[in-house]
């Protein structure tokens, strides 16, 4: 007799010959076939049972009071009411791990749109920015995930108006795991615009609260670098007294509620404040950093305090003395160092703050020998002379890719791995817009400068300056060279050099480096070096 095995029904029935009688099956492999149809039946009903086990899951609504000891919260929160922890301060985060397939936050800006980085499964390159509106709503932090355990980071970047309240989260999934182990470093940051992370995400110094932001700036970079949680008590305008009567607040508005300092502990102190206070006398100034200081030991005995100042704002600043306020207060456990502002009128973006970070966590692991990973940001500080960034091929998140200009309208950053000369990337410049970058330098140095370059069309030229300028920030070029040089639809190599001058003025601060199509050239620049001698 001839057996049919009909896949749909493995193990559901068997037939007969249609013309023949139902008999009984009495074959020697009896015993086997049963036990194969049944266990064919259970995988069946196993496979039908997890479909709906992954489907319910996913409908699965789990609520999350902010007061669940899962969220790992950093910063400075105010539990006065655990069913509405609000937080002010720029840098003020909550992370925690769920299982499930999404999470939803119940937020309130407080009085103005704010702005908050949600990182996702440790992503910090793809994290995304979204704003959150006065009055409460709820947010998606995720977009539908994999089923599984996931970690989310939700971090304030900008602080803009009064403050914003957290009412609880919503996993979709089974709810919270327990948050991952908190680093082991703390570090507290005191700044002015600098640690604000005023105009973080543009180029041309543009305000806008959307443009400001903390997760990528100098704070948050150094702080991932060297594996430590931190603070950023930051406010745009700052002077170093102003924010040395704010310094134990919760918030910036108002004396009360004062921030208790025993809930933070920081191994080390950070304050990048005094730009804002020159032209006061130098006396005066240092009387507030001490004053600052004195304050500062008292509620952090143990923890290593430094100065962090930018030079490069005018001839008699904060910078140029720092190190003798640290010297007068015989404190070991204090320090100074110096960063160059090179970003001349403008505030620094991502990249600039990159450049930053590096300057500071080498300075900290020299003095407390910590340990420091690379950076998530592309730095838009050259390093040992050469320029940042030459290939263009590194962005930083918001997009910018280490250069300045004044009008991205003939600004582009092209990607064609086959058309560029190195790498995959390149520039192109048309409508006389130029990029520049500036570098460290000193009297009598000498730049050579190496670039290729080519013309989108016939005819086209680009200019390539090379200045040099003074420590005062508002003002011209003490001196300056420009070339200009024909193309082709070719990539050609070309090379300029420039010494600066041996006795200025002024001495000389840095050197800026300027690419500009001259008249309706349309260009193309790539692997662009600098050398300094």
């Amino acid at each position: 007799m001839q057996i049919e095995h009909r896949p749909s029904e493995i193990g559901s029935r068997i037939l007969t010959n249609a013309n023949e009688p139902m008999m009984k099956f009495t074959h020697p492999n009896r015993q086997w076939l049963v036990a194969l149809v049944v266990l064919a039946s259970a995988f069946s009903s196993i496979a039908q049972v997890s479909a709906t086990q992954q489907a319910a899951r996913r409908r699965l609504k789990t609520e999350i009071a902010p007061s669940n000891p899962k969220i790992a919260y950093t910063g400075r929160w105010n539990f006065s009411n655990p069913a509405e922890p609000w937080c002010a301060w720029q840098g003020s985060s909550f992370v925690v791990a769920f299982r499930g397939t999404k999470l939803l936050a119940d937020l309130n800006s407080g009085t103005v749109t704010e702005y908050f980085r949600i990182v996702v499964d440790g992503n910090h390159a793809g994290a995304k920015k979204i704003s959150v509106a006065p009055g409460r709503s709820t947010y998606p932090l995720t977009s539908e995930l994999p089923l599984g355990v996931h970690q989310v980071e939700v971090v304030k970047e900008s602080y803009q108006g009064h403050n914003a309240t957290f009412y609880g989260l919503t996993v979709f999934g089974f709810g919270l795991e327990d948050p991952p182990t908190r680093p082991s470093r703390r570090i507290e940051f005191y700044g002015d615009s600098n640690l604000a992370g005023y105009s973080l995400a543009h180029e041309q110094n543009n305000g806008a609260n959307a443009y400001v932001g903390c997760h990528f700036g100098l704070a948050g970079i150094a702080a991932r670098m060297l594996g430590a949680e931190y603070h950023n008590i930051s406010a745009s305008g700052e002077t170093i007294a102003g924010l040395h009567n704010k310094f134990d607040r919760m918030d910036w508005w108002s004396p009360n509620p004062q921030w208790d300092f025993a809930n933070y502990r920081p191994d080390l102190v950070v304050v990048n404040l005094g730009a804002n206070d020159v032209g006061a006398p130098e006396i005066l100034i240092k009387a507030r950093y001490h004053a600052f200081l004195d304050d500062l030991r008292a509620v952090h005995a143990d923890a290593h305090i430094m100065l962090f100042n930018a030079w490069g704002w005018d001839f008699n600043e904060p910078a140029n003395y720092i190190h003798e306020v640290i010297a007068d207060r015989a404190d070991p456990n204090m320090s100074s160092m110096i960063f160059p502002w090179l970003f001349e009128q403008w505030h620094g973006c991502e990249f600039d703050h990159a450049g930053m970070a590096r300057v500071l966590v080498e300075h900290v692991s020299s003095i407390l020998g910590w340990s420091y990973g690379t950076s998530d940001v592309v730095s838009g500080l050259g390093v040992g002379g050469n320029v940042a960034n030459g290939g263009f091929e590194s962005i930083a998140p918001f997009g910018g890719f280490g250069w300045r200009y004044k009008d991205s309208a003939g600004i582009h950053r092209i990607h064609d791995a086959l058309s560029a000369f190195e790498g995959e990337h390149f520039v192109r410049l048309a409508n006389q817009d130029a990029i520049h970058q500036p570098n460290p330098a000193n009297n009598g140095d000498e730049v050579t400068v190496s670039f290729w370059a080519r013309g989108v069309g016939a005819s086209n030229q680009i200019e390539v300056t090379i200045d040099f300028r003074n420590q005062q920030i508002y003002t011209a070029a003490i001196q300056s060279s420009t070339q200009a040089f024909a193309l082709t639809n070719t990539w050609q190599e070309f090379t300029l050099s420039a010494t600066a001058p041996t006795t200025p003025p002024d001495p000389v601060f840095h050197t800026r480096l300027t690419f500009r199509p001259r008249g309706t050239s349309s260009v193309e620049v790539d692997a662009v070096s600098m050398t300094v001698d």
